[in-house]
């Protein structure tokens, strides 16, 4: 009875359907190689340094053929000629365009692991810093959307909050809800402005723009892969 209560809980239940995409396994085990990675730098652990090495290598095979996915939202997000907000469209063409190009360089990096691709200048040195690149300007692209979502988001709430509405029973109801999803939909910006400013500061380090300390690049990492496990789970 007990082990069925357990079995069937719908916590355990939601679980198991997080982890039987590979879109869970993949935020999972990006925390996981975060973690190992903050771990390394704490302890100057040898086994750390290789499961992270571990974990990164099979986060590639997860999102081999990831950027298809990215693509096919770039064209949807282009086609959609009667969006709302052309800005917020715009940047969402640019960020999929480029997530996607980053995730295909992503995919020479794991031949080269593999050892299907040779080491060379190309592909040691040039791809990998280009696939940062490309997050980067992905990430860049996500930072204007985030900021032209607060700005849309306070206008609403202003207007709403200054309005001196003369309407009563259901028309006044109606008018708290709007006023709630403006509030709702810029906190979501805010916290989306902080998630891409992490990643932002991880890959300005790869770079070499920035030359912080590798455990706070690691501890952003690990923040970031908590945030997208969040919004995976709502989704499950």
């Amino acid at each position: 009875m007990v082990c069925d209560t357990v079995v069937y809980h719908p916590s355990v239940t939601k679980f198991v359907k997080f982890l039987d995409g590979s879109a869970g396994r993949e935020k999972i085990l990006r925390l996981l190689q975060y973690l190992a990675r903050f771990l390394a730098v704490q302890n100057s652990s040898v086994l750390a340094r290789q499961l992270q090495a571990q974990f990164t290598t099979v986060r590639k095979f997860l999102r081999f053929l990831k950027p298809l996915s990215h693509l096919q939202a770039a064209a949807k997000f282009y086609d959609n000629k009667l969006a709302s907000d052309n800005v917020v469209r715009i940047c969402n063409v640019l960020k999929n365009i480029f997530f996607a190009a980053y995730l295909s360089l992503d995919q020479i990096n794991l031949l080269r692991i593999l050892k299907v691709l040779p080491v060379t200048i190309l592909t040691g040195k040039k791809i990998p810093r280009w696939s940062n690149w490309c997050w980067l300007f992905g990430l860049l692209s996500g930072l204007a959307m985030d900021l032209r979502k607060i700005q849309t988001s306070h206008v609403q709430i202003t207007a709403f909050t200054n309005a001196k509405s003369q309407n009563q029973g259901g028309e006044q109801e109606d008018h708290k809800k709007v006023l709630g999803k403006a509030y709702q939909d810029r906190y979501s910006a805010l916290r989306r402005l902080f998630w891409d400013a992490a990643d932002s500061f991880i890959v300005l380090n790869n770079l070499g723009y920035l030359t912080s300390s590798e455990e706070y690049v690691a501890l952003s990492g690990v923040v970031t892969s908590i945030l997208g496990m969040q919004d995976m789970w709502k989704m499950t």
